[in-house]
Parts: C-alpha cells; structure tokens; sequence
C-alpha cells in the first residue's frame, strides 16, 4: 500500500497506456478470463465466498495486527516485517503485530503481515531450495 495517492494528467496517462501496451493486453486478456470463471463459478457464490474472506482478514487484522490494519515503515519494529522502501518513491506501508502474541499466533500473524519482497524470497527458497531460481 502505498500513502497517499496523486492524480497523473491525462498526457502522461497516455503516453504510460503506450508504453504499458503489452502488459494492459495481458491484464485485458486475464481480465476477461478471470470474469468468464466467475460466471462458469456463479457470481453470487462468489459475493458470497468474497465476503467470507473478508470476514475473516478482518478478524485476523484485529488479533494479529497493531492498529488493525496498515503502518508507516518506520513504526514497525520487526526489521522483517518493514516493507523495503524505493528510493524516491512513495512511502510504502506495512504491518506491525500486536505485542503479546503467543510463538505460534506470533508465527501465523507474521506470515501474514510478510511484505512481498520478503514473501517471495520464502516462496523461492520452498521451490528452489534456497538456490534464489538461478541455474548452476
């Protein structure tokens, strides 16, 4: 998540379509798709199955997250839980636990709060065995 948002004028929202091209025509191709699942799925089953998720993201925010929801970086004290920050870039929001949590709600919660740059390096590991997806 990032803080705060700004409107982009309308000429550079063009010329950002242009150069993005191929990848709006991945979204519109995977758009498309995603909407004739959710049809074979049924819509309303899918309202339904969304607000489950929901319901349940919200109950977890509340027992694992400080505050219930997102933070600055910097008032995140697990260095693995802050979200890297680009440089010149927008501030990027993360999660802090709650203090007190037991070692495996504290396990549960921190897997959860894992900013994707971290989640990625793990899911890389469990496929890759740590080798980080490279050959040789």
């Amino acid at each position: 998540s990032r803080a705060g948002s700004r409107q982009i004028p309308a000429e550079q929202r063009r010329r950002l379509r242009a150069w993005n091209s191929l990848d709006w025509a991945l979204y519109s191709h995977f758009n498309r798709t995603f909407w004739r699942h959710a049809e074979e799925f049924g819509i309303s089953r899918l309202r339904e199955e969304v607000r489950e998720i929901r319901r349940r993201r919200e109950f977890l925010a509340g027992r694992c997250l400080r505050g219930g929801g997102p933070v600055p970086a910097p008032s995140i004290p697990d260095g693995n839980l802050r979200p890297f920050q680009p440089p010149g870039g927008g501030k990027i929001l993360g999660f802090a636990l709650k203090e007190g949590l037991g070692k495996e709600e504290r396990e549960l919660c921190g897997r959860m709060a894992l900013p994707e740059l971290s989640y990625k390096d793990l899911l890389e590991a469990r496929q890759f065995g740590g080798k980080n997806g490279t050959f040789g």
